[in-house]
């Protein structure tokens, strides 16, 4: 279960393209608003019920969402780089097991 062409930049491809993906971006920006919102709302946060201010936290989210999900992708990137040849290609086979559904 081999890919064709340099093990390491198929594996970069493949991570960077999770990364960016809808998904990912979500579950960043839930994370990332979490936090927000115990920074700013710490009774929110607390659970004493008062509620947070909804549209105020929405575009420094998205900013802080986009810079997150960049610098991750760059360290990843970085990882892969640095890993052995035998742990980057037994990660581009798992990346390819999951693809076609294999366990």
């Amino acid at each position: 279960m081999t890919m064709v062409g340099d093990p390491s930049t198929t594996l970069e491809r493949k991570v960077r393209g999770r990364v960016r993906d809808d998904e990912s971006h979500r579950r960043v920006a839930a994370a990332l608003t979490e936090v927000a919102v115990a920074a700013i709302h710490p009774a929110r946060h607390a659970g004493l019920g008062l509620a947070a201010g909804g549209g105020m936290l929405e575009a420094p989210i998205e900013s802080a969402t986009q810079a997150a999900v960049e610098t991750l992708v760059a360290h990843l990137e970085d990882l892969v780089a640095s890993l052995p040849p035998p742990a980057v290609e037994q990660l581009v086979n798992e990346q390819l097991a999951a693809e076609l559904g294999i366990e």
